[in-house]
């Protein structure tokens, strides 16, 4: 079963929307929501290296995020 999503308000600075927003344009996120779950993923994922994670989580998030470096390593080649 599918963990219930909670929607945050967050504030971001129009800079920081605009580079999510292009992002999103070349392709490398689907959508703003998908560009800042991912970014927050990352960051617990940074913060909790010294906690003992699951070879599972890790090998997820892992892959998750070599997935999404790899799309913007490749739009930036373009």
């Amino acid at each position: 079963m599918k963990e219930q999503q909670i929607p945050i308000p967050v504030k971001l600075t129009r800079q920081t929307k605009d580079e999510i927003d292009h992002l999103v344009n070349l392709g490398v996120f689907a959508s703003r929501s998908e560009a800042i779950k991912f970014a927050i993923r990352f960051m617990l994922l940074v913060e909790k290296t010294s906690l003992p994670l699951s070879k599972r989580a890790e090998e997820y998030a892992y892959e998750e995020i070599k997935s999404k470096f790899e799309r913007v390593r490749n739009v930036r080649r373009s």
